[in-house]
């Protein structure tokens, strides 16, 4: 290692190389397993080799999709279903796969161009083709945009800076390859660094001081005061006029985890934008921010993640 230090290996990891995801997540398990952090290790393994199909994944995890019809003349168009709970089963899709297969499509030709395609079950594909009646039927298909990807590798490593920073402050830095018995000791006794701590990207803020203070400033269907909030937190000029749009093409949602898909899309990409440091803010405050206020704008108890 470059260093003498594991932990601070995993900040140089972190930091001065953008490619080495795989790589920081290795250094990552190497520390957990000599700290015995269990909870950390399993979700380190978890994105170098893949989620399972039952449990709970992160919310990081999942990605919003546009659902579209492939037209022979005009290329891909919109598919909207009036069914407003169907639509977002089929467009909010999770990603399970190991962080190697996310940064090899991110990197791959297909991935250049505008949006990816998301692929559906056989199942899902014909009752699509159903619903479209006895007209010509076209193709469905979800697609998404490569930044979404880019979220979701951006907050993995952000977990992991946060992480091995948080090490630090507590005195727990590693020599060589090993950690001494009072370095072991400190991060069992310290809350400070459990992965709770880090990847709640879309956390429960009901009855936070956060929340409170939100949801007395942004007044329900007004959105100069939702305007006002986000632009007070660091949202550009440009990123709300996005938002007012997309809330004028979606329809208002009726539960809190149920936004459009113009609008999920869109804090998507504010994620990433907080992930990647574009955006001057926490990932896990970014996302716990937007449901916020969103759902005071749409006048919706927040409950749950």
């Amino acid at each position: 290692m470059a260093t003498s230090s594991l932990v601070l290996e995993l900040q140089r990891l972190a930091v001065d190389d953008p490619k080495s995801l795989p790589e920081l997540l290795r250094n990552s398990l190497l520390v957990a397993t000599k700290l015995s952090l269990t909870d950390f290790r399993s979700w380190v393994n978890h994105e170098l080799n893949g989620y399972p199909s039952e449990g709970e994944l992160p919310p990081y995890r999942y990605i919003s999709t546009q659902l579209k019809l492939r037209n022979p003349y005009h290329g891909l168009i919109p598919f909207v279903i009036d069914d407003n709970d169907m639509m977002n089963k089929i467009c909010r899709v999770p990603l399970m796969q190991a962080i190697g297969g996310l940064t090899d499509l991110l990197e791959s030709p297909q991935s250049q161009k505008q949006s990816l395609v998301m692929p559906m079950s056989p199942s899902l594909t014909a009752s699509l083709m159903e619903i479209q009646g006895g007209y010509s039927q076209l193709e469905p298909v979800r697609t998404f945009g490569r930044n979404q990807i880019a979220g979701i590798l951006d907050a993995v490593r952000t977990t992991v800076l946060n992480w091995s920073l948080e090490l630090e402050a507590e005195g727990i830095l590693g020599k060589g390859m090993t950690f001494s018995e009072k370095e072991k000791e400190k991060a069992h006794g310290t809350q400070n660094v459990n992965i709770q701590n880090f990847q709640g990207i879309i956390g429960n803020v009901t009855g936070s001081n956060v929340k409170q203070d939100l949801d007395m400033n942004v007044k329900a269907g007004d959105f100069q005061s939702l305007s006002k909030q986000l632009s007070a937190n660091g949202v550009s000029a440009a990123d709300i006029e996005s938002l007012q749009q997309a809330i004028a093409t979606d329809p208002k949602p009726e539960k809190s985890d149920q936004f459009g898909p113009d609008v999920s899309s869109w804090m998507g990409s504010m994620v990433a934008k907080a992930a990647s440091g574009v955006w001057q803010i926490g990932v896990g405050t970014a996302s716990q921010l937007l449901g916020t206020v969103l759902c005071a704008y749409y006048g919706l108890a927040r409950t749950g993640p």
